[in-house]
């Protein structure tokens, strides 16, 4: 089962360097993320990393506001259209998702789509019923 950790940051100068200096102490390593502005002056960081309950416990210790959420992560072809076809997987599942980021894993082979769903259990059961399943930590994690 996979995670991504999401960290809720103020919109200032050197916030984000906070987080990336924990996980650089920690040795843990950042494989992709997203950083989305809300409201106010806040915002919400996604990493996809290495080692998601060390980071989160690393995170939580130094005062950040952090949590770990289980997400689905896809293979898919790196080629014009790849991304396309993955979501039209997931259409006809009838997956929703609250977010989405992705990684290339090999330039012109394999990429990777991260989902980040409402409700873990029924998006798995939904791409279960099409044999569409997700990638093992090992592959999502680049260990």
């Amino acid at each position: 089962m996979a995670y991504q950790v999401s960290i809720f940051l103020e919109n200032k100068t050197g916030h984000f360097e906070r987080v990336t200096g924990v996980l650089k102490q920690n040795g843990i390593n950042i494989r992709s993320m997203t950083l989305t502005h809300t409201v106010s002056g806040w915002g919400i960081l996604n990493l996809l990393v290495d080692q998601p309950e060390r980071a989160n416990e690393a995170l939580r210790e130094s005062g950040l506001s952090s949590a770990l959420r289980r997400i689905l992560a896809f293979g898919m072809e790196d080629h014009p259209g790849g991304l396309d076809e993955i979501l039209l997987k997931l259409a006809h599942a009838g997956v929703n998702f609250l977010n989405a980021y992705g990684r290339v894993l090999e330039d012109g082979k394999r990429a990777l789509l991260i989902v980040d769903v409402d409700d873990y259990e029924l998006a798995l059961e939904q791409v279960s019923k099409i044999e569409l399943y997700p990638l093992n930590d090992e592959m999502v994690y680049g260990n």
